[in-house]
């Protein structure tokens, strides 16, 4: 067995050095979801919407100077010849195109290269007065954005090497305030932050586990077989991801305090029993033990177990793999406790350490004498958690998570503020008769009617559709004005119109309309408005164009990756629900036959959904909205804080004295110090998450904890007076 053992921990310490990380948007759609599939359809045509980078480039003394546009021009020019790089479109590039009696005429839209201050002049003029033109300008006019559409990375060093390439190039040109904005610079620091995460939380598991071990049991040979526990099945889990090769990402970076503290559970309950056991030698002690903890360790590993699987409802892969790997730590734990544990322990003798952690002596008096108060406060709390609960909005902010001063955060939401919106926003449009074109007028006008409610009733800053391409049509067809940048009403109008679309680039066409003409798209971006916001605006658009819209003639969706982002958030609340509800509902079916009792079926469960409830109302009243990442506490601490129930019910149960006041005496003595010592250990431990980069992190790390010490609270209070008060149904057990 021991061979066995080095052995496996030995092939798979070698896979750790395969894990890598990694922060995919495309991770957090709903899997299987209509609309990611239809998304997975519409990227087939046109691409990934969040392949592009923002090149914000600033002069605060004003942009309209010749140096400094010929720099920022060359600068834009040097982009295209990047690896990776598909398309550039900016201003600086732009043609102003006028239709005149001899042909078209065609001029920059920016003289970049030495002019007057007179042609600047009549430059800015022209863009700040068109809508087309000035949607690449800051508000404030002084920075204008280089739109970079690259190739679809499924690698990080790809990312990286454009993101240094680019920076290279801006130092090159003497661009000295450039700000990057798009899924490749979220994806860079989000990566950054969680590995600096994983290793703080792991390094902050390892010292802190083990300061606390030698704390509680002051004995450095009891303290180490816990930690060792904790620590091989630290290996055997990450070293199973390695060898698979699963990358860490936000929600997985997670799991070395989850693993570490939960598994430590199992190694304590049975130090502790081995301590408390009567026998003379190893051999006697550990039977012993086993009659104790071995049941009720397997039942709640299999129900902690069970409580990280129920994510697995939550449809998106990050948090199925949390579930997942999570459980799997948990059985690879249990394996490692009563295999390695049990080997350890038959060659050492553990001597009954009265130092140990044990409830007060005078707690169950206490308890008694206070029954009504117990039980009135319990009450309390519930009635005051409920009104908070209602008050819960699912509610998510893409970079909300990042520190405030984060550089990328601030240039996202510069981008917001002044150049109308970082996140892309996608409405796919189809001919339904597939005989027609997008291009054909009666067509065109329901197109013209999407794109006029993004602009004036969504509302979207900027635009870009086969609808946009006609309005800039119309404007050249009459003479460059700005103020014929509009739609063409008549038939007469259109026609012209269109002869002049086989000028345009074919490339800014392809990502517009489909070669066939069947399929076309609108695209634009908006701010930061959180996916509770962006859902009302969804919807209230989707009624408006359900009432103006010519459905015989073309259909539309919104897609995304915004969209679908916030889709797993609109889904959430529901698919949370359904996986805690299962999960209560199998972990209750184990308890109740383990138990053979309802009754004290739901003995059980009171005391870990009171902290459940708690932990929601305390949310709802202090407006902590949930999402992806703080959506999983529910189901981490219930699944974690029915350990402690089971231990001291299983014990309470199979204490034979008649007396109940004197059986929860002696299941306060034994089971008691376990739990005392493994909520504690947990509940620290679980604090290491307020020290991340992420604010969803935090709150994970502050409201388990919470949960666990309210768990135990509840375990060591309620508990024994609804033992005592069910004596007959127990005492029939």
């Amino acid at each position: 067995m021991t061979c066995l053992l080095v052995a496996i921990t030995a092939i798979l310490g070698w896979n750790l050095q395969y894990l890598a990380f990694d922060f995919e948007f495309e991770k957090f759609f709903p899997n299987n979801h209509p609309d990611s599939r239809a998304y997975a359809e519409h990227t087939e045509q046109f691409g990934y919407d969040n392949d592009y980078l923002h090149i914000i480039i600033e002069k605060p003394s004003g942009l309209f100077d010749s140096d400094f546009l010929k720099r920022a021009s060359d600068f834009e020019k040097s982009l295209s010849g990047i690896e990776d790089v598909d398309h550039v479109y900016s201003p600086l590039s732009l043609q102003h195109v006028i239709k005149s009696p001899t042909g078209l005429v065609i001029f920059p839209l920016i003289h970049s290269e030495e002019t007057s201050p007179y042609q600047l002049a009549q430059d800015s003029a022209r863009i700040f007065g068109n809508p087309f033109y000035r949607a690449a300008f800051s508000k404030n006019g002084k920075a204008l954005s280089i739109y970079l559409n690259h190739a679809h990375f499924g690698d990080q060093p790809r990312s990286e090497r454009l993101i240094t390439a680019i920076q290279a190039k801006a130092d090159k040109y003497g661009i000295e305030n450039m700000r990057l904005v798009g899924k490749l610079s979220a994806a860079g620091v989000f990566i950054s932050y969680i590995q600096n995460d994983f290793g703080k939380f792991l390094l902050g598991s390892l010292v802190l586990s083990f300061g606390l071990l030698l704390l509680i049991f002051r004995n450095l040979k009891s303290a180490l077989l816990p930690f060792l526990i904790s620590l091989l099945s630290i290996v055997w889990l990450f070293g199973t991801m390695g060898m698979l090769g699963l990358k860490i990402n936000l929600l997985s970076s997670l799991l070395p305090p989850i693993l570490f503290f939960v598994s430590m559970s199992d190694a304590v309950h049975l130090m502790n029993a081995l301590k408390k056991s009567g026998g003379h030698n190893p051999k006697e002690r550990i039977k012993e033990a086993l009659k104790i903890v071995w049941i009720p360790t397997l039942l709640t590993s299999v129900t902690t177990a069970i409580g990280f699987l129920s994510l697995l409802w939550i449809n998106t892969e990050p948090v199925q793999l949390l579930g997942l790997f999570a459980a799997l730590g948990i059985l690879i734990a249990f394996v490692i406790t009563f295999t390695f544990g049990l080997l350890v322990a038959s060659v050492t003798k553990y001597s009954a350490d009265q130092r140990i952690l044990e409830v007060p002596k005078g707690w169950l008096g206490w308890l008694i004498g206070h029954k009504r108060f117990v039980i009135i406060s319990s009450v309390l709390i519930l009635l005051i958690s409920i009104p908070g609960i209602g008050k819960l909005k699912i509610n998510s902010f893409l970079l909300d998570d990042l520190p405030k001063d984060s550089q990328v955060r601030q240039d996202f939401e510069y981008a917001d503020n002044q150049l109308g919106g970082s996140k892309p926003y996608e409405v796919r449009v189809e001919v339904i008769d597939t005989s027609r074109s997008i291009w054909e007028k009666e067509v065109m006008d329901e197109i013209v009617k999407i794109e006029d409610y993004l602009l004036q009733d969504y509302p979207i800053a900027k635009v870009q559709s086969p609808a946009t391409i006609i309005k800039y049509l119309n404007m050249v067809n009459n003479g460059g004005l700005n103020e014929n940048f509009k739609y063409p009403e008549s038939e007469r109008r259109y026609a012209q119109v269109l002869r002049l679309k086989n000028r345009i680039d074919p490339k800014r066409l392809d990502k517009l309309v489909t070669e066939d003409g069947k399929v076309g798209r609108l695209i634009g971006f908006f701010p930061e408005l959180g996916s509770y916001e962006t859902d009302i605006r969804n919807k209230k658009m989707l009624m408006s164009l359900d009432t103006i819209i010519n459905k015989e003639i073309i259909s539309y969706r919104i897609t995304g990756t915004t969209y679908l982002i916030d889709k797993s958030h609109e889904l959430l609340s529901y698919n949370l629900m359904k996986g805690l509800l299962t999960a209560i509902g199998i972990i209750g079916v184990i308890l109740g036959l383990y138990f053979k009792s309802w009754k004290l079926l739901v003995i059980s469960l009171i005391p870990n959904l009171i902290p459940l409830l708690m932990v929601a109302g305390i949310l709802g009243w202090l407006g902590i909205s949930l999402k992806m990442t703080t959506s999983i506490i529910f189901t981490i601490a219930f699944g974690i804080a029915v350990d402690d129930t089971i231990h001291m019910m299983s014990y309470y149960l199979k204490n034979e004295n008649a007396d109940p006041i004197e059986r929860i005496k002696q299941t306060f003595k034994h089971a008691g110090s376990a739990m005392l010592i493994t909520s504690i250990i947990m509940s620290t431990g679980f604090s290491l998450y307020l020290f991340s980069n992420f604010g969803a992190t935090f709150y994970l790390g502050l409201f388990v904890s919470l949960s666990l010490l309210i768990a135990l609270i509840i375990d060591l209070s309620l508990l024994p007076l609804l033992l005592i008060t069910f004596k007959k149904d127990a005492q029939k057990r």
